[in-house]
């Protein structure tokens, strides 16, 4: 095994988990989701921007709800519908 190899670098603690769900449940809050695929989009967002280092619940809630109305999510979500696999790439490019 490689000495680069680094263990577990994507654990998540109870404390991670419960800001997740906050945050989830916050963005259900403020947009109710129409259908089951919305509310996996919320949280799938919400965990991509908590390994980011986004862990205010708030802010996060906030982030999933504009970036899940976004005309990107959407068509991603179409595509993902259809069996379409499409790498959806949310980093910044600078």
């Amino acid at each position: 095994m490689s000495d680069d190899w680094t263990f577990f670098p994507h654990v998540m603690t109870m404390h991670d988990l419960q800001a997740m769900r906050e945050a989830v449940r916050l963005a259900e809050n403020i947009r109710p989701p129409a259908d089951p695929a919305e509310n996996e989009l919320l949280a799938w967002i919400v965990f991509r921007y908590y390994r980011r280092g986004l862990t205010d619940p708030a802010r996060l809630a906030a982030v999933a709800v504009f970036l899940s109305s976004s005309r990107v999510m959407k068509r991603q979500r179409a595509h993902a519908e259809a069996g379409v696999v499409v790498h959806l790439d949310l980093r910044s490019h600078t």
